[in-house]
This record gives structure tokens, C-alpha cells and sequence, in this order.
């Protein structure tokens, strides 16, 4: 049987996290959603998620603080971190690259960009 691969949704706005829950789960990953960037930290250090999408604007800490701190740790610096994020300015993708997302994607988006950037990082 085929592994189901782990994904760690960060987003505190609930009606993404219905739509991309939902989808995540019809295509057979298993959807670990917290709300808040210091949950996201704790929850990615346990469960070692095989992908995060990771919301910037969060309550706590923030998405680009979360990303620093999972990329500065041995144990989830591995863990490629995709940006879903309102913020479409280049001084913010930059910052994101800088903390050190693997990839930074704006909403709203379409589904199918979603699976593409899935994709490249869960075979």
C-alpha cells in the first residue's frame, strides 16, 4: 500500500481551510491544519509533515517567522515549505525567500497551481 504523505496547512482563514482541506484529502494526502504560527511550529516539529503550506498573515507569530524557524532546525529544515499568502508584493516574496520558503504562491490561486507546486515537491 502506498504511503499517504502529510501535509501541515497554516491558515487562519477558514474558508481556505475547508477548500484546501477538502481537495488535499479527495487526492489522498492526509491534511494536518493549526491556525496560528506558533501551533504551526510545535505541531511540524511532532508530526514531520512531508510538505507546509504556510499562511504569512497569522496570529502568534507570523508565517515568515515560522519559516526561519523551521529552515534554522535539523529536524524540519528539510521539510519544504510552500507560501500561500494575500501579500503580493516583491519586498514580501523576498522576505519569504530570505526566511527561506521553497516557494511563494498568491491568493487567491487555482487549484491547479496549487497541485503543480504539490507536486513538485511530494512525488
Amino acid at each position: 500500500m502506498k504511503d499517504i504523505k502529510k501535509i501541515l496547512m497554516v491558515e487562519d482563514e477558514k474558508n481556505i481551510i475547508l477548500g484546501v482541506k477538502t481537495c488535499l484529502e479527495l487526492a489522498n494526502y492526509k491534511a494536518v491544519v493549526v491556525q496560528d504560527g506558533e501551533k504551526a511550529i510545535e505541531v511540524a516539529v511532532k508530526e514531520q509533515p512531508h510538505l507546509i503550506l504556510l499562511d504569512l498573515m497569522l496570529p502568534k507569530v507570523d508565517g515568515f517567522e515560522v519559516c526561519r524557524q523551521l529552515k534554522s532546525r535539523e529536524d524540519t529544515k528539510h521539510i519544504p515549505v510552500v507560501v500561500l499568502t494575500a501579500k503580493t508584493g516583491e519586498e514580501d516574496r523576498d522576505k519569504a525567500r530570505m526566511a527561506g520558503a521553497d516557494s511563494y504562491m498568491t491568493k487567491p490561486f487555482r487549484p491547479e497551481e496549487l497541485w503543480q507546486e504539490i507536486k513538485r515537491f511530494i512525488v
